[in-house]
């Protein structure tokens, strides 16, 4: 990602899994990561790259100080990045364009932080645009929230959810009618894992609602897709009643209990084999170890795999097919895989491989699928091996339709060769494809699902 240090991107996590990569418009994206280069807790740095992986920015410092631990993106407004971040126990936010990456609003501290951990925060755009973060509060140990617009503007006031909740795997989900879910796990007296439902405006609907009284079954990391929001608006959270039962709850949009699902049942820790996502034409994915398995909005089973693949810690739907796994493998190091299932789950199209050691494990990783079908994924390794890298992927097997042969405004009319292949187990760095002297070396093009996207560099 940068090309002279080694410290780029937080380097002492334990297989985290949060947002550090944020799609943006016309199959762009943007990646954050601490460091300067020989500290990786030192600074946090903003990267804005086009679709074919090429930097659209050089690196953006967002913050110099000491001790950055987790980052995160989030979308703000119709054309913001919100950079959110932990510096020793302050939580902050800064706000850049998303087109340049230049700072809008600069740093600011949210709040201050009961310790520096990942799991007592987290941040979520609305569909107003506003953000919301929800976090552990220091000394009280509530659990709140604030609102705040795309100027960095603070909406209302600070919103309490529960007080003395010492709250962990904090996520904070919006909901397409314009409000949000925060739900988390209570690890103060009486352990629970809960939720509440707010309007966008900040206001409780119904009452804060207990999912299981309960130990701390599921302590894995994402947080962020512990629940769900479905296709006719009822609500999924990874079912944490049993140790022993990989499954969801349901309820209605209104916060109503609906039904238990349990996909399978095994030894103790099965809430952490479940991995869940929704479908986008309705209905969800649910992987319990390799195992995949399809459901419609109402819990009923339509599928499940014939084969076991590889334990993902994120699912991502891809419409009219089966979904990809992004997978952590250990064994002396690290792997970190993308598996496409086929739409009858009847077996894997494809692996293929990100980034992978053999002596150091995984720090952190994250996997967003982009505006344009493909997906960006960011992986970093523990010390000395902890700079983290950027890949992207297209999420089945392709072939080149065009490529263009001159830069042209989106829509234009150009120029177009129509020669070669390009497979998903290849890299955008050395893909094969028909080097006529009617094709300037470095351009690429794809198709992905039903569209033709005839993308590429000139010259």
């Amino acid at each position: 990602m940068e090309s002279s240090g080694s410290a780029w991107g937080r380097n002492i996590f334990s297989a985290q899994v949060f947002r550090s990569v944020l799609a943006l418009d016309n199959g762009s994206f943007a990646i954050v990561y601490s460091g300067n280069g020989s500290q990786s807790d030192t600074g946090a740095n903003l990267r804005i790259y086009g679709p074919m992986r090429v930097a659209l920015s050089s690196r953006i410092p967002v913050a110099t100080g000491n001790g950055v631990v987790g980052t995160r993106l989030a979308r703000v407004g119709s054309d913001g990045i919100a950079v959110i971040w932990v510096e020793s126990v302050s939580l902050k936010l800064a706000i850049h364009a998303a087109v340049t990456g230049a700072m809008v609003v600069s740093e600011s501290t949210l709040a201050t932080l009961p310790n520096n951990d990942n799991q007592s925060w987290n941040v979520a755009m609305l569909a107003s645009g506003e953000i919301v973060v929800a976090y552990a509060k220091n000394g009280s140990n509530d659990l709140a929230f604030k609102r705040f617009n795309a100027s960095g503007v603070l909406q209302g006031s600070e919103v309490l959810v529960e007080a003395g909740a010492n709250p962990s795997c904090v996520g904070v989900l919006p909901l397409a009618a314009g409000g949000f879910v925060v739900h988390y796990f209570r690890s103060a007296v009486a352990t629970a894992y809960k939720f509440a439902r707010f309007n966008a405006a900040g206001a409780l609907q119904g009452a804060l609602t207990t999912l299981a009284v309960t130990t701390f079954n599921r302590n894995v990391t994402p947080a962020e897709r512990n629940a769900m929001e479905l296709g006719n608006g009822n609500l999924a959270f990874v079912d944490t009643s049993s140790s022993t039962n990989a499954g969801v709850r349901l309820y209605d949009a209104l916060g109503n209990f609906l039904s238990t699902v349990v996909a399978a049942t095994g030894a103790s820790g099965m809430p952490n084999t479940v991995c869940i996502c929704p479908r986008q034409f309705g209905g969800f994915w649910l992987a319990v170890g390799g195992q995949l398995y399809e459901y419609d909005n109402a819990g009923t089973s339509l599928r499940q795999s014939a084969v076991a693949g590889f334990a993902p810690f994120m699912l991502l739907d891809r419409a009219g097919n089966g979904p990809v796994m992004v997978s952590h493998l250990v064994g002396g190091g690290f792997t970190v895989v993308l598996s496409s299932w086929s739409a009858d789950l009847s077996a894997v199209e494809n692996t293929l491989t990100l980034s992978t050691s053999s002596s150091y494990p995984l720090s952190y990783a994250w996997t967003e699928v982009l505006s344009n079908g493909m997906l960006a994924s960011v992986v970093c390794g523990q010390a000395s091996t902890g700079a983290a890298t950027v890949h992207v992927s297209i999420p089945q097997a392709a072939s080149i339709l065009g490529i263009v042969q001159e830069p042209a405004a989106a829509g234009a009319v150009v120029r177009v060769a129509t020669a070669g292949k390009f497979a998903s187990t290849q890299s955008f760095s050395g893909p094969a494809f028909d080097r006529r002297s009617a094709t300037p070396p470095g351009t690429r093009g794809v198709a992905v699902g039903t569209a033709a996207i005839l993308g590429g560099l000139a010259g």
